[in-house]
């Protein structure tokens, strides 16, 4: 077997264990059976950019090892290094905003929460820097990266007062920290509007990145 086709079968195992794991975790905490239907805890699963996007690193290694064409968004390079770069943001939102404020948790949602913002962002970013072709992308490709993430945010922010629940205060507009105001929509667009520049330099270093890999690999 090749390593990179072990790669994306380990990955694939790995990203599928987690994603049960979280799922087992939010029906039990945050969707039991007598509060939702399937189909409701199904859509509330799915509003979590941590959820998502794991399922798209999953997609994509499906890409590599078949032919199939429903697949084909999944093989661009655009695409791919796309979700590398919302791979390092779920990696640093979670370690470095959700992380610290977590208290000790049971030993699946620890679990599900390392598979899915560490383990699972690494092995793809490695997948990509080893595997994957390099030497096409350039800096105007960076706003078709971030298209995917903007399309996510749209369809929490539809769903957020149909629902009334979202899945990250971030995202939240009725949110108010304690003894405060709710920032309304106007401090969820100063937040999106962070995080997608911080995609955009995840974007960036990976466009460099790439031509550098490139470089690298092209014979003197």
């Amino acid at each position: 077997m090749q390593l990179r086709t072990a790669h994306a079968l380990a990955a694939i195992l790995i990203g599928c264990v987690g994603l049960v794991l979280d799922f087992v975790v939010i029906a039990g905490t945050m969707g039991a059976p007598q509060y939702r239907s399937l189909p409701n805890l199904l859509a509330y699963y799915w509003t979590f950019l941590t959820n998502l996007s794991n399922l798209g690193l999953i997609l994509v290694y499906a890409s590599a090892l078949t032919g199939w064409r429903g697949l084909g968004w999944f093989r661009r390079p655009v695409n791919r290094t796309g979700m590398a770069g919302i791979m390092m943001l779920v990696m640093a939102f979670y370690h470095f905003m959700l992380a610290p404020t977590l208290p000790p948790l049971p030993l699946a949602i620890e679990m599900s929460n390392v598979l899915l913002h560490y383990v699972t962002p690494l092995l793809f970013l490695a997948w990509w820097a080893v595997f994957e072709p390099h030497g096409t992308l350039r800096v105007r490709d960076v706003p078709w990266m971030l298209v995917s993430g903007l399309l996510y945010v749209a369809w929490v922010l539809v769903r957020g007062p149909l629902a009334g629940e979202y899945p990250y205060t971030i995202l939240d507009p009725g949110f108010a920290p304690p003894g405060g105001t709710p920032a309304g929509y106007a401090g969820v667009a100063i937040g999106v509007g962070v995080l997608v520049l911080l995609v955009a330099i995840f974007d960036l270093l990976l466009v460099a990145i790439d031509a550098l890999i490139a470089r690298r690999r092209t014979p003197a």
